[in-house]
């Protein structure tokens, strides 16, 4: 059970970091390209010559336009721009930036920034929610760690196994264990929640059986459930 909650980790991790890495590496390559684009460019005056419109698959209406211009005494005539901004009009003078390198290749003066930014805003964010998703498995970790082996224990019984119909993975629902603890001498009822769990707790486990559960001291609201103890002895799953 704890290989299936660690495989899992892993899993979410790794894919959230790899996706994360492939934006940010995207956006920093676009970046850079960008970045030498423009030190060797010089600033030129194009006419917009032609708009086409058209309607994508989506649905949306996309344009092409098309810009004419001189540079180092050569005119260069319908050349597609891979931008377009509302209030084009055919007739309109823009300024560009030409490659030096290849007259042919012009871009806007604002350049790609916007999508550059898109590309590494996406990376850190997937990489920021895999990193805290890790940070936070690791701090839970411990503090499991520490409460079973300082903390407090229970001997609660099962009132219930429920399926966690919230949470799917790979078509599953995991299963949680509701029980209860009652202080005889402070009359007090405590009901405690298992972690979500992969293996059918059933088949060892029934309302009216007991658990052990731990808690941090006297702070009952920081506690574990201990089903992994009871599965882990008696089913060995290698499905």
């Amino acid at each position: 059970m704890k290989q299936k909650r660690n495989s899992f980790m892993v899993l979410f991790c790794g894919i959230f970091l790899v996706v994360g890495a492939i934006f940010s590496a995207v956006g920093i390559t676009m970046a850079l390209a960008d970045s030498g684009f423009r030190e060797r460019a010089e600033e030129i005056t194009a006419e917009i010559t032609g708009i086409s419109s058209y309607r994508a698959s989506d649905g949306d209406r996309r344009h092409n336009v098309y810009v004419t211009y001189q540079y180092d005494g050569r005119v260069y005539e319908d050349i597609e721009l891979n931008f377009y901004r509302s209030g084009m009009y055919e007739g309109q003078e823009i300024p560009l930036l030409c490659d030096p390198e290849n007259p042919g290749h012009v871009k806007s003066p604002g350049g790609m920034l916007l999508l550059e930014m898109v590309f590494l805003l996406i990376g850190i964010l997937f990489m920021g929610i895999a990193l805290v998703f890790i940070a936070v498995s690791r701090n839970k970790a411990r503090r499991r760690k520490k409460i079973l082996s300082s903390g407090k224990r229970l001997s609660a019984i099962v009132e219930q196994i429920a399926v966690n119909t919230s949470y799917v993975m790979n078509g599953r629902n995991p299963y949680q264990i509701y029980c209860y603890y009652r202080d005889e001498y402070k009359d007090v009822i405590y009901r405690f929640k298992s972690e979500d769990l992969w293996i059918n707790p059933n088949v060892v486990l029934q309302p009216g059986d007991t658990i052990d559960v731990y808690v941090d001291g006297e702070d009952y609201s920081r506690y574990h459930v201990d089903a992994e103890s009871i599965l882990d002895k008696k089913v060995k799953d290698y499905t």
